[in-house]
């Protein structure tokens, strides 16, 4: 698989992210950014249309719905299934800005789904 963060990963991200099933309602816009990776800060975007990746790129997205700021470990541990967002959130590793009601509460039931936990264990290892 490609290094986590890599063009290679997104363009992985773009693709397994545009298969998922969709899911009502489970829309909203990211920006990541991932500090400490071993080309510094790596910023990237995300945009899910009901529960489907809709567009992803490295780069800044104008307007986002939320601003989701980690280090390196901390987000890998995220995406692998070690922690989950929300622990992360309360022990200060995950960073939501903006919208964070509708990333973490509204959206938790979506980013818990089989096919959403199997899109970032396909895009691994972490």
């Amino acid at each position: 698989m490609a290094d986590f963060l890599s063009d290679e990963w997104i363009d992985g991200l773009r693709i397994l992210g545009g298969e998922l099933p969709p899911m009502q309602g489970a829309s909203v816009s990211c920006q990541h950014e991932i500090s400490g990776t071993p080309e510094g800060k790596v910023r990237f975007y995300t945009v899910w249309i009901d529960g489907v990746l809709s567009d992803v790129a490295k780069g800044k997205l104008d307007n986002p719905d939320c601003l989701i700021s980690a280090k390196y470990e901390n987000a890998k541990e995220i995406l692998s299934g070690v922690n989950t967002a929300e622990a992360a959130f309360m022990q200060g590793d995950l960073k939501v800005e903006g919208d964070y009601k509708k990333f973490l509460i509204d959206l938790h039931g979506w980013r818990q789904s089989p096919e959403y936990k199997k899109l970032w264990k396909d895009l691994g290892p972490f």
